[in-house]
């Protein structure tokens, strides 16, 4: 039986920030990132799908807009609210009502550690705090989808890791979908999809993996230098996102090749040049 879907989305397109018909459909458990530079229109399609921008096309909801909690890139702060206050004005906007003693609460708190900021005015909070409070607050309410606008990379790497384990545990049990947007390779490499989108034009919507091999693999041949007396050994060294193979001949080795990863940001400017968008 096919996964239901939480959002399907047909022939998009948003005034002149978003010239080119968009479509896709995301399905429990599916994480979805669009990727792309900045003012590439990742924003305004987030908005637009949440009803807070003008559109032509069609958005489906298969679920109830109240189970989808959004982050925003600049975070909605009550100045005057603690972080608990927060949490729980968030969730009554959409007509969620959590409990104060509410153990969700307090697991989000403990989950992105601002447990010992949940009496903290929130205006006295620092900006990765807010962020952090933000991103909770979503979560609070999302039952069906959680979206997140390019938020991902700015939190610290002990609270990125949380974030990641949460998600990925609820997407397995098909509880969730995530829909975000980045501008990090990295934050884009843990998405089941990516649509790549330049000047609100979507370029490619594929797997990471299929992404990739439509571009021609970056291939580096080393050859050896002869050996002579008194040469000393060299050490190769191999960044993340690099293959090396050995080609031995005898007890000598003729070639060491190299083969690079390409990242999301290859992907798209690889892309970009095919069409003559670079």
């Amino acid at each position: 039986m096919a996964t239901p879907i939480v959002l399907e989305v047909r022939n998009l397109s948003i005034s002149s920030r978003v010239r080119s018909a968009i479509s896709f459909v995301l399905r429990r458990g599916e994480r979805l990132c669009i990727y792309g530079h900045s003012g590439a229109g990742k924003t305004t399609i987030l908005r637009a799908l949440l009803g807070l921008t003008p559109l032509r096309g069609e958005v489906v909801w298969h679920v109830p807009r109240s189970g989808a909690g959004y982050a925003a890139q600049q975070p909605r702060l009550l100045p005057r609210a603690n972080t608990i206050q927060q949490i729980l004005w968030c969730a009554q906007l959409q007509g969620v009502y959590l409990s104060t003693h509410g153990s969700r609460v307090y697991e989000l708190l403990e989950l992105f550690g601002l447990s010992e900021q949940r009496q903290k005015a929130v205006s006295r909070l620092s900006l990765g705090e807010q962020v952090k409070l933000e991103i909770c607050c979503a979560m609070a309410v999302a039952s069906h989808l959680l979206v997140v606008d390019g938020l991902l990379e700015r939190l610290d790497e002990a609270t990125r890791a949380k974030f990641w384990e949460e998600v990925d545990a609820r997407c397995a049990r098909r509880e969730l979908a995530l829909l975000y947007t980045t501008h990090a390779n990295r934050e884009a490499e843990m998405a089941d999809y990516v649509l790549l989108l330049h000047e609100g034009r979507p370029i490619a919507f594929d797997t990471p993996e299929h992404l990739r091999l439509r571009i021609a693999p970056s291939v580096t041949r080393l050859q050896p230098i002869p050996a002579s007396e008194g040469r000393q050994p060299v050490k190769v060294f191999l960044r993340s996102g690099e293959e090396g193979t050995m080609i031995p001949q005898g007890e000598a080795t003729v070639e060491l090749t190299l083969q690079h990863t390409p990242s999301m940001e290859d992907v798209l400017n690889a892309l970009l040049r095919q069409e003559g968008l670079s």
